[in-house]
């Protein structure tokens, strides 16, 4: 590729002008590229998605046992799940992506509810042995919550 005088010719038209297999792998990158980021801005949701269905089985794992050692384990799992939903939705209210930080901020008031509901009710009734009266707790006020934080993040 060497021009009349001895200087390299330049790949500007090779590249610039309208060649198709050049405009082939600008689309193709460019779909590559915004497909990635789609999935990134959308992975957020989906994590606190799966601590929050974590937290759930926990709980509701809890809900059918009577046993002291078998509850405080469940009792540790839940609240694992749940500090990993708080720093989901923490990074989410402080990020860039608007979508994120309106997910979290309608999310968050209800999650607080269902925490408060959970750790002065349910979980207090399933360790005095009333366990009736917390899956009711679970399958009324509490399912409503769950599924609106489901609908807010857009869980599966």
């Amino acid at each position: 590729m060497r021009a009349e005088r001895g200087r390299p010719r330049s790949l500007y038209p090779y590249i610039f002008k309208g060649n198709d297999m050049n405009r082939l792998l600008t689309g193709i990158i460019s779909t590559l590229l915004l497909v990635g980021a789609s999935a990134a801005s959308a992975a957020p949701a989906d994590d606190a998605c799966t601590a929050l269905m974590d937290a759930r089985s926990n709980l509701v794992t809890m809900l059918g046992s009577s046993d002291k050692a078998q509850l405080d384990n469940l009792k540790t799992k839940v609240h694992a799940a749940s500090d990993k939903v708080d720093a989901i939705l923490a990074a989410m209210q402080h990020g860039y992506n608007a979508a994120d930080t309106a997910k979290a901020s309608e999310f968050k008031p209800v999650w607080d509810q269902f925490k408060n509901t959970r750790e002065t009710e349910i979980i207090p009734a399933v360790y005095a042995g009333k366990n009736a009266d917390a899956k009711a707790i679970a399958g009324g006020i509490q399912a409503e919550r769950m599924k609106k934080m489901k609908a807010v993040m857009g869980c599966k």
